[in-house]
């Protein structure tokens, strides 16, 4: 996986200013709802100023995930020396991933996109393509590193990251989302990331080779 530049280092403070605006009146009113006008007026700028930065909405919520998944940047960074230590990786990329999932932000994202997705379906496709999609190719690749690299045994290096972050959505985030849990413990937290990467290596751990299983066996 490759190290992703954050995009407020690309931004302007006024740019950034009118993302912090536009974030507050999408989870505030909702995407359908919020306008153009209520955001340039949060951020107590002119529409005109908004417009110059971001084209419209679509660019206003894409940028909005964005920054999110780049705050972790853990996340994105992962690594592709040959002597990255798997294990380690995973638990990393992992413990960031649940932990961006269960942001106040990100949860509150989260229930605008599926509550408003199915009159704006572009939303949900904005959504996918500027967070979840681009986790999963990133960490795609690095299994595939892996993988090529002989410390796992995977096929199909894109369905082998979905398991993995579908192992980390849980019961936790479950809850999360449907407002059920107002915090996660620590041990909670910990003990679903660790489940996660044992369950993921003893599923795609590498076949030992012949020699080994003869000595295992002797």
């Amino acid at each position: 996986m490759q190290t992703v530049a954050d995009p407020a280092a690309q931004r302007s403070p006024k740019a950034e200013q009118v993302l912090d605006a536009a974030a507050g009146v999408f989870l505030e009113q909702g995407f359908g709802a919020a306008s153009m006008d209520a955001i340039a007026q949060a951020a107590g700028v002119s529409k005109a100023t908004v417009y110059a930065h971001f084209a419209g909405k679509d660019a206003l919520f894409a940028a909005i995930i964005e920054r999110a998944c780049a705050r972790h940047a853990a996340l994105l960074a992962g690594s592709d020396g040959g002597d990255a230590d798997v294990e380690s990786v995973l638990r990393s990329v992992g413990s960031d991933f649940l932990g961006l999932l269960l942001t106040p932000q990100t949860l509150a994202i989260f229930r605008v996109v599926v509550a408003e997705s199915a009159r704006f379906p572009a939303l949900g496709r904005i959504f996918f393509e500027s967070g979840p999609r681009r986790v999963l190719g990133r960490l795609e690749g690095f299994l595939r590193s892996a993988a090529d690299r002989g410390q796992l045994r995977v096929d199909d290096p894109h369905r082998a990251a979905e398991h993995f972050l579908g192992l980390l959505k849980g019961e936790l985030h479950l809850k999360m989302v449907l407002g059920i849990a107002e915090e996660v413990s620590a041990q909670a937290f910990d003990a679903t990331v660790e489940a996660a990467v044992s369950t993921f290596l003893r599923a795609y751990a590498p076949q030992p080779s012949t020699t080994e299983t003869q000595s295992a066996s002797r």
